[in-house]
């Protein structure tokens, strides 16, 4: 089994991860690429999911650093 990673490490690679979807978002929610709107409400979602991960990773690692 891997290493777990540390709250920051975490929250770094859920950045990563949020910054990916805006993307997604920004090509594809809208214009002549624009997808389905059940596509772009799951993109949506999983957005606020993984921002609110990458928030508790954030506060946690600063916890750490306290």
């Amino acid at each position: 089994m891997a290493e777990r990673l540390s709250h920051s490490e975490m929250a770094y690679e859920l950045a990563k991860l949020v910054y990916g979807k805006l993307d997604w978002l920004q090509r594809f929610g809208s214009g002549k690429g624009k997808r389905g709107d059940h596509e772009i409400g799951l993109k949506r979602r999983e957005l606020a999911v993984l921002q609110q991960a990458k928030d508790d990773y954030t506060r946690a690692a600063a916890r750490d650093a306290a």
